[in-house]
Formats: structure tokens, C-alpha cells, sequence
């Protein structure tokens, strides 16, 4: 197959051409030469027939023929007188005149009991006839005669009786089968004839017309007694059984020289090659001649096609001829032409927006890019659409969509001709102007907001949109795609939360993402490689002034930024989407520390902090059983510490997650009360045992009295609603004091202790129980 697919169309179609021709010529002159074959080897057997039936009647002919002269013999007076008189020499002498008359090459004269009276070869008077067998059936039949071997030699015998008054005796005559009758039968038959005796293989030679030099090839070939063809190396055989006993046969062979009979099939079959030779030599080039005009339009086509897929442009070859190749031109040519136009919807759509049919961001990078290359100062404007979320939930998709499409008209209208303008995402679209001074560029922007704002109707729906702008001077503010992107999004973002929803590109504006997305990376390597370490601060039980309880707070140290706030890298994570990988570490380390100091400390519990990401985990009290399996009997000192902002994110998951978890012991507090949304009523609903109450409360304690009355009320309300209480941010003993005063549960702040690592607990704790 790969050979065949090497020799090309025009090749295979020759090939297939040439293969049909020769295919069909070899078969019709095999079937002729086969059929004349058979016909010649069928004319060689009639003809063999013929011969042999000839012979058969020239034998029965002869056969006729001496039986008559013999019986005209035996009724001849003189050989019936010379009989009678029992004289041999008469006898004798009359027997070889009528056997030389006849032409007998054996005479032997019996009388009626089958005893020799008188023979020409020299046997004994008186004794019996060698042919008894013949003279049997003589006796039988009146005569006979039979093909016999005597004395090594083939003689046809007939026999004949000498009657006077009954059978006086028995004339015995032969003639022997030599070359001469064989050649008188080959010239009846016109075939060469031989006698043999014996049977296949042994046959022996007897007499035959053949040549002394051929008689070997003849002899060569398998005879049978059958009357079918027979094959020979030289010679086509037909074999007659004349007589004899059984076992060794006396055989009249009729051949044919092979040559001269199939002569005129050889003389066909050459000129039949070389008919077809000529035929095959004039077809190879009709293929040649036809297969190139075939495969011109065909091989011009394909190079057409070629041309078509790499894009060339490329003029269709001429029509040449009809049928199939001028359908297949045509289908080229259209498929040319629904290829250009389909690469131009394709770069129109890989380029250009579905809804507004603005170019895209694709389109306004190219430009970009090319205005970077180029160092073209430009004016690149970013435009995003306030309060859209808002407009599609409330409005629908569909009212949000022709908010799109309206703004982008809008704003196309508006600026100058000479700017590019592509919507780049959602709500948003950039506008790539040429480089303008300040006041311009205020006008335009005025001009935009002042069109934009305008209230509009859509779908019969009054809406009035605000636009954010963002300018950046290129390539001043911005020096490559990741630049423009990275800096229009923050510059978006500051224009978002100013009052003008205007702002301008300041240097240096996007340090802070940077460092965000840093640290966001390698706080993930963080985790991974075990980077953060815990601190634990001390919570006293105001009550009697003991050491009861520790806050698990998370800490980093960078390595080359250095100490990175908790605030800053858990805000970090949960907008990264690493909650849960920082949560789980955090519990596992404090499981592992507090193991250490168990022995020592064995009544102190944990308090753990928990965000919002972390209440959406369903996985999370299930995680908590695993990683604390060894405080199964004191899962009560677990206390888990929730912000009220986290509890209102998704109210219904967090209760569920905060229900779970107090079922398998846990405490629950709720951080940072006071600075959040929840009511009363929320707050009787949770599952929480305590109230934690924020510092930004308790670090003036002592000096603010609005501070003392909210902490005041606080804990009274909390100890009514059955919750104890805990306060954080203790900088003083007079706060302590107030605190303790007012039945405050448990306390912790910098005045009792700093956050410490966990090998330093126990030291604390001794010198703590000293001075308490």
C-alpha cells in the first residue's frame, strides 16, 4: 500500500490502465489458445481414432482375405491327393507352394487329431500342433484365428480344416506381424504403427514403421489399452490389445508426432503473442497519453488546492475539458472563495465583540502592542459601568445586555474619529485616543460623562448610568500589555470609590498588588513547606485570677519581606481561595504544640479562629475530630471564635456548620462583638457559649466612660442571654479591675501577656501564679 500510494494519481491510474489491458489481453488469448489447444489435442485423437479403426479393418481384412485363400487351398484336389497319399515329400512340397502362394511366413498341416503330418519350421512330424488352445476353438467354430506368439515372435494364425469325408485334417497358416505390415498400415493411416508385446512397463518391441533412431521416444511413452488420448514426451499414442494371453498382450500401437499435430497451434500461439505484444506496446502508450491528459487538469487542480490551503491568492487554472474535472474546478473555486470569507468571519469574530461588534481585547492588545513597538505617545481611557451587577439582577440579563450596547454606541459616537474604542470585558471598554494635552482630555471626559449619564430607555426601563473612567498616559504610565492591564484595573478600582469616579494613573499605584499577588504565591509555599508558626496568648479567669486558656494566632515571617501581618495574609487567602489549606494547617500545628504541653498544662484549652470561608466547609467539625482525636475527653476546652461579620455571609450555612460543631463538644464565641450587624435576635438563635468583646472597647477602658458603659452593658446582656464573657486589648490594672468588677469571665491583653510560642507557656505560667 505504501508503494502504491508512492507512484502518485498519475501512477496508479497507468498502473490500474495497464493492469486492465494486460489482464484482459493475457485472458482473451489464454482462453483462445487454450480452447485451440484442446481443439488440436481433440483433431490429433480423431485422427488417432481414424487410424485405429483403419487398422482394425485392415487386420479384419486381411483376415478375410488368407482365411479365403486357405479354404481354396484345402479344397484343392492336388493338396487333397497328396494328403491322401500320406506322402511327406508331396506333402511337403505342396505346403510350401501354397503357403508362398498365400504369403504365410508359418504352414503346418495336422491331421484331425491335432498331430503334425507335415510343417515349413522344422518341428517333428507326429507330434502336437504348438497353437492347441487355437485348435480347440477351431474345432469348436469350424476355424480360427488369433494373434499368437511363438518362437519370440508375433504371427496371426488361422486355421483352417482339410475336410473329405469328415475332417481329413487341419490346415495352419501364419503371418508374422513385422515392419513390413506395419508400414502398409502406416501408409493406410498415415501414422506411424508399432507392435509390441507385454504390458506397460516391460513392453517389448516387436515389429514397427518408426526409424531405429525414434523407436527409443517412442517407446518412451506410457501406452495403455484405453481408448483415451495419451501423452507421450514426442508423440500422441492410441494402443490396440490384438490378441495373447492376458499377461502378455500383443499391442498394435498408433502414434502421432506431437509436433506435427499441435504444428499449426505453435504456429497460432506465436503469432497470437506477438498480436498481443504489439497490442500491449500500442496500449502502454495510449495509458501514457491518455493518463497525462487525465491527470493534467487533475495535478493543475491539486496544486490549486495546495495554494488554497496555505493561503495564497492564487488565480484557478484554465477550464480544461468538462465533466467531473470542471465540477471539481468549480467546487475549488467556490470553496476558495467560502474559505476567504469564512477566515474574515473568523478574524472578524476572533477580533471583534458578539453583543456590541466593538473590536475586542485582542484587537485593542494588537494596537497596543504595535503602539509600543512604534513608542507612539498615546491617551488610553478605560471605561466601566457602575452598579451593573446591580442592573442585571434587578432588571435582567437581557436589560443589562442592551445597557452594553447602548453605552458602546454612546461612547463610540463620542469620540474622535481617529481613537480606537473595544469593549474588554463584562462592563467594561477601553479607548485607545492619540496623545492630547490636559484640558482636552478634561473636556472629552466631561463630554462622556455628560452623554453617558444621561438617562436612557430601555426596553421601556428608565435607567441612568454611571461610567468610571480611568486615564493612563502611554507609554509614560505603561510599557507593556501586562502594565496596561494590571494599572487600568487599579486605576478603575481607585475611580470606583472617589467621589468624581475619576481617576488618573498615579506612579507607584500598583506596588501593593504586587506584593499582593507575591505574597499570595508564597504563602501557598508557605503552607506547603511549614513556614508559618503559631504563637498562643494567655487567657486569665478573672474570677480567681488563673491561667485557663490560650488564642492560637498564625504567624509569617517572609523571608525577604519579613514579618507579614495576620490580618494582611488571611484577607489574602480567603480571596485567594487558601482558607481551608491555612485552617487546617493552623488546627494541625495546634494540635501537635499542645500535645507537647499537655503533661505540663494539662487543664489549659484552646481558642481557635474561624472565618467565614471556613464556616462554608462541610467537611470542617469532621476535619476537627481527626486533627483532635486525642481530646476526645475534653473536647469542651476547644472553643472556636466566629467574627460577627462571617456569621451574616451566608447565615444558614454557618448555623448549620456551628450546630455540628457544638455536637461534638466544642465551645463557640463569637469574636469582635460590637462591630458587626448582629441583632438580638440572631444572637439567641447561634449556638454559642461566649461573647468576646472587641479591644477597640477595652484599650481606653479606664479612661473613656462611653467605653465603660457599652463593656458594662455588654456583659450584662451576655449573662442574661446565659453566654459568659471575654474581654481583649487589657493594656492596665484599672481596666483589669473594672473588668472584674463587672463579673467579666476571663480577660486577655498585653498586660497580662504577649503572644508567646508554645515552649514559653510554662515559664509564663509559673512566674504569672507567683505574682497572682
Amino acid at each position: 500500500m505504501g508503494k502504491c500510494k508512492a507512484l502518485g494519481f498519475r501512477g496508479r491510474l497507468m498502473l490500474a490502465m495497464l493492469t486492465l489491458v494486460i489482464v484482459t489481453s493475457v485472458s482473451i488469448a489464454g482462453l483462445m489458445m487454450l480452447n485451440l489447444f484442446e481443439e488440436e489435442k481433440a483433431r490429433a485423437d480423431r485422427q488417432l481414432e481414424v487410424a485405429e479403426n483403419v487398422a482394425r479393418q485392415t487386420i479384419e481384412s486381411r483376415t478375410q482375405l488368407v482365411t479365403s485363400s486357405l479354404e481354396v487351398v484345402v479344397q484343392d484336389f492336388g493338396f487333397k491327393s497328396a494328403m491322401a497319399s500320406r506322402d511327406l515329400a508331396t506333402i511337403t512340397s505342396a505346403l510350401e507352394n501354397h503357403a508362398a502362394r498365400a504369403g504365410a511366413d508359418l504352414a503346418m498341416l495336422t491331421d484331425a487329431e491335432g498331430q503334425l503330418i507335415a510343417n515349413l519350421q522344422g518341428l517333428d512330424n507326429n507330434t502336437p500342433l504348438p497353437f492347441q488352445q487355437l485348435l480347440d476353438e477351431a474345432h469348436r467354430l469350424g476355424a480360427a484365428s488369433q494373434m499368437h506368439t511363438w518362437q519370440e515372435e508375433a504371427y496371426q494364425i488361422l486355421i483352417v480344416p482339410v475336410r473329405g469325408p469328415g475332417i481329413r485334417g487341419w490346415l495352419v497358416a501364419g503371418f508374422q506381424l513385422n515392419d513390413g505390415f506395419a508400414g502398409f498400415i502406416s501408409k493406410l493411416t498415415q501414422t506411424d504403427i508399432l507392435f509390441t508385446r507385454g504390458s506397460h512397463p516391460g513392453e517389448r518391441l516387436l515389429a514397427g514403421s518408426l526409424d531405429e533412431s525414434l523407436l527409443e521416444v517412442a517407446m518412451g511413452g506410457e501406452a495403455n489399452s484405453s481408448k483415451d488420448l495419451f501423452n507421450g514426451s514426442r508423440y500422441f499414442t492410441r494402443s490396440i490389445v490384438l490378441g495373447g494371453p492376458p499377461e502378455l498382450p500383443i499391442n498394435l500401437l498408433v502414434l502421432t508426432d506431437r509436433a506435427d499435430a499441435m504444428g499449426s497451434y505453435y504456429r497460432l500461439a506465436l503469432e497470437t503473442l506477438i498480436l498481443v505484444l504489439i497490442a500491449l506496446t500500442v496500449a502502454a502508450l495510449l495509458v501514457l497519453l491518455t493518463a497525462r491528459a487525465l491527470v493534467r487538469p487533475v495535478l493543475e487542480l491539486a496544486d490549486f488546492a495546495v495554494n488554497i490551503g496555505d493561503q495564497r491568492d492564487v488565480t484557478p487554472p484554465p477550464n480544461r475539458g468538462g465533466g467531473e474535472i470542471s465540477l471539481l474546478r468549480r467546487a475549488l473555486i467556490n470553496m476558495r472563495l467560502r474559505i476567504i470569507n469564512r477566515e474574515n468571519r473568523i478574524t472578524h469574530s476572533a477580533y471583534h465583540d458578539d453583543l456590541t461588534g466593538l473590536p475586542n481585547r485582542k484587537f485593542i492588545e494588537r494596537q497596543l502592542q504595535s503602539a509600543f513597538e512604534q513608542q507612539r505617545e498615546q491617551i488610553l481611557l478605560g471605561f466601566s459601568i457602575g452598579d451593573f451587577h446591580a442592573i442585571n439582577e434587578t432588571l435582567g440579563f437581557h436589560i443589562g445586555d442592551q445597557l452594553i450596547i447602548a453605552t458602546a454606541l454612546r461612547l463610540k459616537g463620542l469620540l474622535p474619529p481617529s481613537g480606537t474604542i473595544a469593549r474588554t470585558g463584562g462592563k467594561e471598554f477601553i479607548a485607545l485616543l492619540p496623545a492630547m494635552e490636559e484640558n482636552p482630555l478634561q473636556q472629552l471626559i466631561t463630554t462622556l460623562r455628560s452623554h453617558c449619564e444621561s438617562s436612557m430607555l430601555v426596553n421601556e426601563s428608565p435607567i441612568k448610568p454611571q461610567l468610571i473612567i480611568a486615564a493612563l498616559t502611554l507609554p509614560q504610565d505603561a510599557q507593556s500589555l501586562d502594565e496596561v492591564r494590571r494599572r487600568i484595573n487599579l486605576t478603575l478600582k481607585n475611580a470606583e470609590h472617589n467621589g468624581q469616579r475619576f481617576a488618573v494613573y498615579e506612579s507607584g499605584g500598583d506596588e501593593l498588588h504586587l506584593r499582593e499577588l507575591r505574597l499570595i504565591r508564597d504563602l501557598e509555599l508557605a503552607i506547603e513547606q511549614g513556614d508559618l508558626y503559631m504563637n498562643y496568648q494567655p487567657k486569665i479567669e478573672l474570677k480567681n485570677m488563673a491561667f485557663v486558656q490560650v488564642e492560637a494566632l498564625v504567624r509569617w515571617r517572609h523571608p525577604e519581606l519579613g514579618f507579614i501581618n495576620p490580618e494582611e495574609f488571611i484577607t489574602l487567602a480567603e480571596r485567594s481561595g487558601q482558607t481551608q489549606e491555612l485552617t487546617h494547617f493552623i488546627m494541625g500545628q495546634i494540635a501537635r504544640d499542645s500535645a507537647a504541653w499537655h503533661r505540663d498544662l494539662p487543664h489549659i484549652g484552646v481558642a481557635i479562629n474561624l472565618s467565614a470561608l471556613d464556616l462554608g466547609d462541610s467537611h470542617l467539625p469532621d476535619t476537627i475530630e481527626s486533627l483532635f482525636s486525642d481530646w476526645h475527653d475534653r473536647m469542651d476546652r476547644l472553643t472556636f471564635e466566629i467574627t460577627e461579620s462571617a456569621l451574616m455571609q451566608d447565615a444558614g450555612t454557618a448555623l448549620n456548620t456551628l450546630h455540628r460543631l457544638r455536637k461534638i463538644g466544642v465551645n463557640l464565641s463569637v469574636d469582635d462583638f460590637g462591630t458587626g450587624y448582629s441583632s438580638l435576635a440572631q444572637l439567641r438563635q447561634l449556638p454559642v457559649t461566649e461573647l468576646k468583646i472587641d479591644k477597640s472597647f477595652v484599650l481606653k477602658l479606664n479612661t473613656q466612660s462611653q467605653d465603660q458603659l457599652i463593656v458594662k452593658s455588654t456583659i450584662e446582656l451576655a449573662h442574661s442571654l446565659g453566654l459568659s464573657v471575654v474581654a481583649e486589648g487589657i493594656e492596665n490594672e484599672p481596666s483589669l479591675r473594672m473588668l472584674q468588677s463587672w463579673g467579666c469571665e476571663k480577660a486577655q491583653g498585653f498586660f497580662m501577656a504577649r503572644p508567646m510560642p508554645g515552649d514559653q507557656l510554662m515559664p509564663w505560667a509559673d512566674e504569672f501564679a507567683r505574682l497572682a
